[in-house]
């Protein structure tokens, strides 16, 4: 379906359910409504309706009943919001937000999306899958953040909200089981206060497995690709006596072993199929490749070992009735080891092969026979550490003003190690007998490239931000934030070198918001961001500056209907200027790629968001988003003539859609011996691409993706009365249409073929909810 159909239509499901919602809920009026939803998005509490930002929140009971638990699943969170898992990994993640995310997991390239576990930065997308165990809420900002949340928020910030320890006893274990041999269990307990020490406990243990979703011959099924096997735990504790001193310190920790999603060759150079048909014949395999789904794939991959844990504490104080002083210190690392991981979708390749000294003058052809073949793999050993620490003064100063003052520091060290092994095809110039009947016209040049480093960031801010209530109905806010960022590259290969480098920026933000009523907010906001610059170990030229915006954006928030219709409206246009773009090339150095500042990009788009109660029992929910994306300007360097050229024309947004949507129905009811629920949720998204040149990448129109809608769906039995517990019993479905879509793929570019990976096919399974 193409875009303007696609929009189309989705206007007229809105409209369907305007006239439906309003007509419902006059006719209902003695419901009780739609749930409040309390957002923390400028740093302090307060209704979500009520916050003029371009803010999306979810809260546990719809991440129950969606089985939402990492980042990875938070696609229908939110219009303009894309997610997807990268190759080589299980837990590597790319965020899109009104288009603007990064795709490239080396440990040295910021996200433009920050992430956040109760108010701590996540510094690296790479490892940042990892299960959060009782998510009480997340919280999606579109759009920059610069002022309260500081650099790298350019496209918008992910905010997820654990759970507190109760006040009282609770506790709760769920079993579940699925295709693919996927089990889980999960266990929480709340102690409740502890005497009348004001201590309250929250312990929390997860354990699942599966099987991988695509069958390696080479591998037992849970070793299969896209397999897994993760222990996590949480353990929570509140210091709070009804006193003006506040205490919350929390402990996580994920221990996963995976095997990388699967991916399979999609594209290959002619002379590299011609090449390698003699593979069979020399005593090997057989290439393998295909656009369409693989169901059976022969690998050469070892295991993923990720190891992530994490430290919060937040000591908030209350100075006064009016001002509160706020401490957040938090500390995480991440390990990760990649015993073999396989970017060529074989195994057990046979071809004739020479010696590396061709590539070099005298350029010598040494032959070294039939030899194993290997187009590309690696092997990797990450490492990432920080500290980060906020202080923030939250307050009033008299009746009609609000304010929050804050100071920032954060540092990270990361190194990373990275082995690979490829085959170069080259063409001979004189056709090579093998022996028999058998000849080649190519012949393949087996290296082993190496990336390693060692990085250092840290970053200091203040910032500020006030809100004027200048009457009942009209508010102004302004804040500011000046940011210094010191970066250190120390790389001992591919290349030896040492760069330093030190950014720093003021970025700032102004809105005006005016409650027509209770229920009708509009606001206009001005706002700034900054992506700080650094360094590319993939890239000879290594270093690139700061990419900064303007956007301008203007909203609409309404709740209607004696609280039975929530519908929320924005329209944003945003400059960039030094656009940050990472791009994905390959050769006899490895896997590599160069960070640009490509110029300059707009960004224009609108954003819907709807929630009806139309009846009592039925809830219906729906967003769409759309962003009309424009480089102005994309200079590269021309190889053939060495003179910069701008590509503005035929440049692409990569690894993200312009258009997405999400609509959901939900239906409940109570039963004489508990109660039933239904739901179905459909999303979409758009046409995306992986790269942003297909002059660099000539199989990227090959590899992009279609669009794609997919349904999930959960069918639950709850509130179960059986004495001392009650219990749930959910069937639930992901992709329930069994769509075949992608999460990622690569061009290999002068290498000469390119990789995709599908994402799951349908999934199903079954939870059996116990509480305490």
């Amino acid at each position: 379906m193409n875009n303007w159909k696609m929009r189309a239509a989705l206007a007229g499901v809105s409209a369907v359910a305007l006239t439906w919602g309003g007509t419902a809920a006059a006719q209902e009026g003695g419901d009780s409504g739609l749930q409040e939803i309390v957002v923390t998005a400028q740093k302090r509490s307060e209704n979500l309706q009520d916050t003029p930002l371009a803010v999306s929140a979810l809260t546990a009971e719809t991440l129950e009943s969606r089985r939402i638990a990492d980042i990875s699943d938070i696609s229908a969170a939110a219009p303009n919001l894309t997610t997807t898992v990268t190759p080589s990994s299980t837990t590597n993640i790319t965020v899109h937000i009104r288009g603007i995310g990064e795709s490239d997991p080396v440990l040295t390239v910021d996200s433009p999306v920050g992430i956040y576990v109760d108010g701590v930065v996540i510094g690296r997308t790479a490892g940042a899958v990892f299960d959060l165990v009782d998510l009480e809420r997340v919280e999606v900002l579109r759009g920059p953040q610069g002022t309260l949340y500081g650099r790298n928020t350019t496209g918008g910030a992910v905010n997820f909200i654990t759970a507190k320890p109760a006040d009282s006893f609770k506790a709760s274990q769920t079993f579940s089981y699925g295709r693919y041999d996927y089990m889980q269990s999960r266990t929480s307990i709340d102690t409740g206060e502890v005497g009348n020490s004001g201590l309250r406990f929250k312990f929390s243990y997860l354990h699942k497995q599966r099987d991988g979703y695509a069958d390696d011959v080479n591998q037992p099924n849970r070793r299969d690709p896209g397999a897994s096997n993760v222990d996590a735990f949480r353990i929570a504790a509140r210091f709070d006596q009804g006193g003006p001193l506040r205490i919350d310190y929390a402990f996580d920790y994920n221990d996963s072993k995976s095997y990388s999603v699967p991916f399979q060759l999609a594209a290959v150079r002619p002379d590299i199929v011609a090449y390698l048909a003699n593979s069979p014949a020399l005593g090997g395999s057989a290439l393998n490749y295909s656009r369409d789904r693989l169901s059976t794939l022969q690998l050469d991959q070892g295991q993923l070992r990720d190891k992530v844990q994490g430290h919060t504490l937040t000591v908030e104080y209350d100075v006064t009735d009016d001002i509160t002083l706020r401490s957040l210190t938090g500390y995480r690392k991440w390990d990760n080891v990649v015993d073999r991981t396989d970017l060529d979708g074989n195994d057990n390749l046979q071809g004739f092969t020479v010696s590396p000294a061709i590539l070099a003058p005298p350029n010598d052809f040494i032959p070294q026979g039939i030899n194993e073949v290997e187009l590309f793999g690696a092997s990797n050993v990450r490492s990432q550490k920080q500290f980060s620490q906020e202080l923030n003064l939250l307050g009033k100063a008299g009746d009609n003003v609000e304010f929050v003052l804050g100071a920032f520091y954060f540092k990270e060290k990361a190194r990373e190690n990275n082995p690979q092994q490829l085959t170069l095809v080259l063409p001979s110039p004189a056709t090579i007998p093998l022996g028999g009947e058998l000849s080649t016209d190519s012949f393949g040049v087996n290296l082993t490239p190496q990336l390693a480093y060692r990085h250092t960031s840290e970053s200091m801010a203040v910032f500020g931000q006030a809100t004027f209530h200048a009457t009942d109905k009209l508010s102004f806010t302004g804040g500011i934030r000046y940011t210094e960022d010191k970066k250190h590259l120390d790389q001992s290969a591919a290349m030896v070198r040492d760069l330093h480098a030190k950014f720093s920026q003021v970025n700032w933000a102004a809105s005006v918001d005016y409650k027509f009523s209770n229920d009708i907010l509009a606001y206009a906001r001005v706002a700034t961001g900054y992506k700080a610059g650094g360094f590319n170990p993939r890239s000879v030229g290594g270093s690139f500056d700061p990419e900064k915006i303007i956007s301008y954006e203007a909203g609409l928030k309404t709740e209607l209907l004696d609280r039975h219709l929530r519908f929320n409206l924005t329209g944003f246009h945003s400059r960039y200027k030094d656009l940050q773009v990472s791009q994905f090339l390959a050769g006899t150095g490895g896997a590599s790629s160069i960070t640009v500042n490509a110029g300059k990009a707009t960004y224009t788009g609108v954003e819907a968001e709807l929630l009806a109660e139309p009846v009592r029992g039925v809830t219906f929910n729906a967003s769409v988003g759309y962003v009309d994306r424009k480089f102005q300007s994309f200079i590269i360097r021309d190889s053939a003539t060495d003179e910069l050229i701008n590509v503005a024309d035929e440049a692409r947004f990569h690894y993200s859609a312009s258009t997405t949507a999400n609509a959901g129905i939900q239906y409940e009811t109570p039963l004489s011996f508990g109660k039933f629920q239904a739901r179905l949720d459909w999303t979409y998204r758009s046409r995306i691409y992986f790269h942003p040149l297909d002059r660099l990448n000539p199989f990227n129109r090959d590899i992009s993706d279609g669009a794609v809608g997919r349904f999930d769906a959960r069918v639950a039995l709850s509130q179960i009365d059986m004495g001392p517990t009650r219990a749930t019993v959910a069937l639930w479905g992901k992709n329930i249409t069994n769509e075949d879509y992608l999460y990622s793929g690569i061009d290999f570019g002068s290498l000469g073929f390119a990789g995709i990976v599908f994402a799951e096919p349908r999934t199903y399974g079954v939870d059996v909810k116990l509480e305490f």
